[in-house]
């Protein structure tokens, strides 16, 4: 009964974590009207502290609006990685609308993780989106917060020209209440057991 009552009452405390989303916005200048050139490619540097695990990541994009594009087809393409970088704030550097990737001439193997790229497929189309962190890509995240203090790097490479009318980055990480009632739950089945492993050997010992 006893046993019941223990893995019931962990199950509670499971049900009742959660952890707090925190969002990081993008610099002012990454957001509204021609904010993203193709002709530029874009690193901005995050700081979320030394000693820093996250738990779940996305990155949201919304209203972004393709305005120009620099081919033939009328279409554009804007890619996202993750990138080892020590860099903090925004960066921008010169790829003159360069087909492909610009981060992926600049970062290799395990210094960059793509998260891929998002498809215009015409001048005048607005799109908004999240890339949510997979199991992978969230691993990455970490040795790279762990390599440079808790600073990592977001890459954008925009493909043509567009507006944007927001970017936020947002992470979760472990939850310190969550893990002192897990703590106290992990006790308290363990005196549970203690109890009932003394009250075995005492009926043991008496017959």
């Amino acid at each position: 009964m006893k046993r019941i009552w223990v893995i019931g009452f962990l199950a509670g405390v499971c049900g009742l974590t959660h952890a707090t989303q925190i969002p990081v916005n993008a610099p002012s200048s990454l957001i509204g009207t021609g904010t993203l050139n193709g002709t530029d490619a874009y690193e901005w540097g995050l700081s979320l502290g030394k000693g820093t695990q996250v738990t779940s990541a996305e990155i949201d994009f919304t209203g972004v609006k393709l305005t120009a594009s620099g081919n033939s087809k009328g279409t554009g393409l804007l890619y996202t990685d993750l990138l080892k970088s020590s860099n903090t704030g925004l960066a921008t550097a010169v790829d003159n609308d360069a087909a492909g990737d610009y981060w992926s001439t600049k970062f290799s193997g395990a210094n960059i993780t793509s998260l891929g790229s998002e498809s215009f497929a015409s001048v005048g189309t607005i799109l908004t989106w999240k890339i949510i962190l997979n199991a992978a890509q969230l691993t990455a995240l970490n040795s790279y917060l762990a390599a440079n203090a808790g600073v990592f790097d977001i890459g954008l490479d925009p493909d043509c020209h567009y507006n944007v009318g927001g970017l936020c980055f947002k992470y979760t990480t472990p939850d310190a209440a969550t893990t002192v009632l897990l703590l106290g739950a992990s006790l308290l089945g363990l005196e549970v057991l203690r109890r009932r492993f003394v009250l075995a050997k005492a009926r043991s010992s008496s017959s």
